[in-house]
C-alpha cells in the first residue's frame, strides 16, 4: 500500500475507533519509535488532544508532540516526558510526580495546581509558564528557563532551586 492510501487508511481507521483506542495506537507507536531509535514506528502527534483525566502513569512520550493538548488532571507520574513539546498545553492540577521532563518545551503552558513534586525539569523551557500554586518539591530545575513564568503561590519551591534555574525581572516568585 502507498504512502498517501497507507496515511488515507489510518485516518479511516482512526475515525472507527474509540479516543482510548487512538491514545493506546499512538502510544504503541511512539513507544516504538523512540525504542528503535527513531527508525521505526511514529512520533506521537497529539498536538491539540483532548486528554483531560487520562490516565498516563509511566508512559513513555520522550519527544512528543503534545502542544496545546487538554491535560488537566490527567495522571503523568513517573512518565517520560524528555524533549516533550507541551507548549501552550494545559497541564492544570496535572499529577506529574516523578515525571522526566528534562529538555521538555513548557513555555505558555499552564500548570497551575499541578504536581511536579520530585521530577525532573533540567534545561526545561518554562518561560511565560503558569505555574502558581504548582508543587515543586524536591523537583530538579537545575538550568530549567524561568523567564515571565508565574510561580506565586509554588509550594515546596526552594532558594536553591530558583538559582539553579533562569529567572528575570518578570517572573513571579513565590
Amino acid at each position: 500500500m502507498g504512502q498517501v492510501a497507507g496515511a488515507a487508511h489510518e485516518r479511516i481507521e482512526a475515525a472507527r475507533k474509540t479516543p482510548a483506542e487512538v491514545l493506546a495506537r499512538a502510544l504503541e507507536r511512539h513507544q516504538t519509535w523512540v525504542g528503535s531509535g527513531w527508525e521505526m514506528g511514529a512520533r506521537a502527534d497529539l498536538h491539540g488532544a483532548d486528554l483531560h483525566g487520562a490516565q498516563l502513569t509511566g508512559a513513555i512520550l520522550e519527544s512528543a508532540d503534545l502542544h496545546k493538548a487538554d491535560l488537566h488532571r490527567a495522571a503523568l507520574g513517573e512518565a517520560d516526558l524528555e524533549s516533550a513539546d507541551l507548549h501552550g498545553a494545559d497541564l492544570h492540577r496535572a499529577d506529574l510526580h516523578a515525571a522526566q521532563m528534562n529538555w521538555a518545551d513548557l513555555h505558555d503552558a499552564d500548570l497551575h495546581g499541578a504536581n511536579l513534586s520530585g521530577g525532573s525539569l533540567c534545561d526545561a523551557d518554562l518561560r511565560g509558564a503558569d505555574c502558581h500554586g504548582a508543587v515543586f518539591t524536591d523537583a530538579d530545575l537545575a538550568g530549567a528557563d524561568l523567564r515571565g513564568a508565574n510561580l506565586s503561590r509554588a509550594l515546596g519551591l526552594t532558594r536553591s532551586q530558583i538559582a539553579a534555574a533562569t529567572t528575570d525581572t518578570k517572573t513571579r516568585l513565590p
